[in-house]
């Protein structure tokens, strides 16, 4: 049995990515709340970037005028790869293209972005076990 909370690379993004177990660390928000160092700790990952030990990306979203906010939306998501895994900063714009496109985020979908993410098999299938077993009886 997989404990999901033990297994959870929030706040330890750059921690496991030190180490080599997350290949990847993906942190978003809304515009309007940027920049803020608790949302998207970019002094955390600064010098790791600047040694080109980390590759830094970022894709902003529109989202188009959001009712709820009173405003045009954007989406910020700001990227930190391990420099050998720069391909999956492109591979998660696409996978959330595809979300935001669509507005459903199926399994599939789901089971994609964790393993971009560094989790393991056991992991994703924990997670996807706990998230859509209700969608699946």
């Amino acid at each position: 049995m997989i404990d999901l909370a033990a297994a959870n690379h929030t706040n330890r993004e750059l921690e496991l990515m030190l180490c080599g177990k997350k290949p990847l660390a993906v942190f978003y928000d809304y515009t309007i709340h940027l920049p803020d160092e608790e949302i998207i700790p970019e002094h955390r990952f600064k010098a790791y970037v600047e040694e080109g030990r980390f590759i830094r990306g970022e894709h902003t979203f529109d989202l188009g005028y959001d009712e709820k906010l009173g405003i045009e939306a954007k989406l910020k998501y700001v990227f930190f790869a391990i420099s050998s895994e720069a391909w999956r900063i492109p591979a998660f714009i696409l996978l959330k293209s595809v979300f935001l496109k669509t507005g459903r985020n199926p399994e599939e979908l789901e089971r994609m972005e964790s393993r971009l993410l560094g989790y393991t098999e056991a992991e994703v299938d924990a997670w996807c076990d706990r998230m859509y077993r209700t969608k699946r009886a």
